[in-house]
């Protein structure tokens, strides 16, 4: 059995969801102990046993220990995969990050599965599914996977109700490495107002667009803008995705950001830009957000490298994982002000 020391680094939640991937993929038994030992409220949190409890029903096998409060859980998952899953995460634990669980894990896996997921999907502390389908899915598709997000519900904090469904296939993932910034072919803001007066959409829109055009960029810039009523969202909500498209891999990168009440919409419009510019103005290859969520795929796909700009705890808490449960190892290089990551 794989022991996995959940205070480690950060010692977050993220440390779990990467240990229920890799074990995913490979079958392998793995216990997580320490459980978020560094946090005010330790141990698992209902946001962490949606994701166990959907990889269970994914890929069948035992969660051993799985309960609110919990430091230490076991999980061994089948080698079985369902066709097809629908799960509800409840209120609005997000569907975003218990995707980053388990489309690495299928891809290992050269299977397929349909997943309706029911919860958060614009959400605080994790990626938007603008994101997603932008940053994560064409990273993701880069490497072999064959990803699609279909938004049916926009799903806010507290009620989340929000529904996605995903699709996602791949026959096996291709060795590569993505160390070249290329150039910006085209950037892309995607605004989001639910149920809330347009002029709030017109203001973060208008200060991204300041913000981009001051770096020279306005004549590539593509507006994208979505008003889901009653019908397309559950409650008031707000978001807003600033990408790039790097030329050389055609992977969109960027930032996004999250409205709040008490948030001005320009506050909201420089958060994403300012996401973006981090990105732009480094030379790496992918975003900081992208910088862990590729780990799984590189290591699966047997070794490679990219660059990013800023080695963050959640790249060190993917690569510790990544090791422990596969055995690979892994360099980091400071290259000027970006950081190239190599595993092996």
């Amino acid at each position: 059995m794989i022991r996995i020391d959940g205070s480690y680094g950060e010692g977050g939640g993220q440390i779990l969801r990467y240990a229920a991937c890799f074990a995913a993929a490979t079958s392998e038994k793995v216990e997580v102990y320490n459980i978020r030992a560094k946090r005010p409220n330790p141990g698992l949190r209902p946001q962490h046993l949606a994701v166990l409890n959907i990889m269970q029903r994914v890929f069948g096998g035992q969660v051993i220990n799985a309960k609110v409060g919990s430091t230490r859980v076991i999980f061994e998952f089948g080698s079985s995969i369902a066709d097809k899953v629908a799960y509800n995460v409840g209120t609005a634990g997000s569907v975003t990050l218990i995707l980053q669980s388990i489309v690495p894990a299928i891809a290992a896996r050269k299977a397929r599965l349909d997943i309706r997921l029911i919860g958060g999907t614009d959400v605080k502390w994790s990626p938007t599914t603008d994101y997603m389908n932008y940053a994560y899915r064409t990273l993701a598709q880069k490497f072999g996977v064959d990803l699609s997000l279909k938004v049916v519900r926009r799903g806010y904090y507290p009620k989340g109700g929000g529904i996605i469904d995903v699709h996602i296939e791949t026959h096996g993932l291709r060795s590569l490495s993505i160390v070249k910034k290329g150039k910006v072919d085209k950037v892309v803001i995607r605004s989001v107002v639910s149920n809330l007066p347009r002029h709030i959409s017109t203001r973060q829109i208008n200060k991204a667009k300041e913000i981009i055009s001051e770096a020279g960029l306005e004549n590539l810039i593509e507006v994208e803008e979505e008003l889901p009523g009653p019908s397309g969202a559950m409650g008031p909500g707000v978001s807003l995705l600033v990408v790039g498209r790097n030329s050389e891999y055609k992977i969109f990168s960027g930032g996004d950001s999250i409205g709040e009440k008490g948030k001005p919409a320009e506050e909201v419009g420089r958060e994403a830009a300012d996401r973006f510019l981090e990105w732009y103005n480094s030379g790496a290859a992918i975003d900081i957000f992208q910088s862990d969520m590729i780990i799984p795929y590189i290591a699966f796909a047997g070794g490679g490298e990219y660059t990013a700009p800023r080695y963050t705890a959640h790249m060190e808490s993917a690569l510790y994982v990544m090791k422990e449960v596969l055995g690979l190892n892994y360099e980091v290089t400071k290259l000027n002000d970006i950081y190239n990551i190599k595993i092996f």
